[in-house]
């Protein structure tokens, strides 16, 4: 329900497009974890939360929601907006263990939707995700995921392309993790590797093959953290983040490539150096705020290679125990394909804030604004898109739920036609065990 701005668009949560940037370019997870970062929306509730079927020493969790969204701009154009009516099934089973040291989990999901006018709109993605954790000792730990996604580019992307139908992509990432927090002196290290594999597009009026497999590469990211605990609940870090991005094939104008014509590999590495302050005071508040210096080279050169301050944050900040504040910005490097003239990424910073309140036990009140700015390299193109959503979450009993949600977006581009209104409304109910 919350708001989501990734990538220069503004959406709804349900359901997550992309694709995403680089992580974690990104502001990181607040440094407070599991209960004294709970929020108003992800707290338990005895009495409403569904129980689950016990399988041997796991826990099995299928739900199935069925929603009805409309949507006032479907291709997100700044004229000529058409709007639709879709429904979507989002069938989902998720298991995780029950034990007392170590844990391991999956999930597997998908999202299907169909529009009553626009069916080349129509969509099937799917998700799965394997994770688990092996605790070495009190505060010591390896921790390793897996996913795969079979994806659908939104039509407000300004990487989309005008096709037939929304671009179709898979991703498939995996990461592992070494954390130690035993003592003042903590130190933690992740490891990424994410790649993505585009379908081409096809031309809906000539039938044309529009090119999207230049677009496949992988990223691969390593991250240390090194934290000293000043005193408890106040913790400072230092942050290094190195990344590699790797193309499989050069961009081509006009495609394919031929001798007459300009090839683009944009393959690229980068760093960024952070540091910054973590604190966590028991329930009531947990974030962190950095600020460093970050630079991506890419190695052709007509390819603008961005540098500049790194900054990010977070906040979870419980103001009274029916209300929660959350609040995030970042500035990342996020890739792009945008041409005339090529640029090499979109320099794109981030501000979100979100509020939760429980009116009643069983019912949910979210409020949400966000903006994200875009400065792409090398291309004149600055974007400036908002957004804004409110919704609300009707526990009717341990099974079954209901929400409405509405959202606003909106993108103001110094590009002609690339900005766009949009406005979508949801209902959905899910059923969950």
């Amino acid at each position: 329900m919350a708001l989501a701005l990734t990538g220069g668009m503004a959406v709804a949560q349900t359901p997550v497009v992309g694709p995403f940037p680089a992580w974690p370019g990104n502001s990181l997870e607040p440094a407070a974890v599991g209960p004294r970062s709970e929020t108003v929306f992800n707290r338990a509730r005895p009495d409403y939360d569904p129980l689950g079927i016990r399988w041997g020493s796991f826990i099995v969790n299928p739900s199935l929601s069925l929603a009805g969204t409309y949507d006032s701009n479907i291709f997100a154009t700044e004229t000529g907006a058409l709007s639709d009516f879709f429904v979507h099934e989002i069938p989902a089973v998720g298991i995780k263990s029950d034990w007392s040291r170590h844990a391991l989990g999956a999930t597997v999901g998908g999202d299907f939707r169909q529009y009553a006018t626009h069916t080349t709109e129509n969509v099937n993605n799917f998700s799965t995700d394997v994770g688990g954790r092996y605790d070495i000792s009190n505060g010591e730990y390896f921790a390793a995921d897996a996913l795969y996604q079979l994806q659908h580019e939104d039509r407000s992307s300004p990487n989309a392309v005008f096709g037939k139908n929304p671009t179709q992509y898979v991703v498939m990432g995996a990461d592992l993790s070494y954390v130690h927090m035993v003592g003042v002196l903590g130190l933690r290290v992740d490891t990424t590797l994410t790649s993505y594999d585009f379908n081409n597009a096809v031309n809906g009026v000539t039938g044309a093959t529009i090119n999207q497999q230049f677009r496949d590469r992988n990223e691969y990211v390593i991250a240390p953290r090194l934290q000293y605990e000043i005193q408890p609940g106040y913790n400072a870090f230092i942050r290094l983040v190195g990344n590699e991005r790797q193309y499989f094939s050069q961009e081509c104008t006009p495609s394919p490539c031929t001798p007459a014509s300009q090839g683009i590999r944009r393959n690229s590495h980068g760093w960024e150096v952070d540091a910054g302050t973590a604190i966590e005071i028991t329930r009531i508040l947990a974030g962190e705020v950095y600020v460093g210096y970050l630079r991506q080279h890419y190695e052709n050169p007509l390819l603008k290679s961005p540098s500049g301050i790194s900054f990010g944050g977070n906040l979870i900040w419980n103001a009274t125990p029916l209300t929660s504040v959350i609040g995030s910005f970042s500035e990342s490097v996020a890739e792009t394909t945008l041409e005339n003239p090529a640029a090499s990424s979109s320099l794109e910073t981030g501000a979100q804030l979100t509020v939760q309140h429980e009116l009643l036990r069983n019912l949910l009140l979210l409020g949400s604004v966000g903006y994200v700015h875009d400065a792409y390299q090398g291309n004149p193109r600055v974007d400036g898109t908002f957004g804004v959503d409110a919704g609300v979450k009707y526990l009717l009993s341990r099974r079954w739920t209901a929400t409405a949600d509405l959202n606003y977006s909106q993108r103001n581009s110094n590009v002609a036609n690339s900005g766009y209104n949009r406005l979508q409304a949801l209902f959905a109910v899910k059923l969950a065990y």
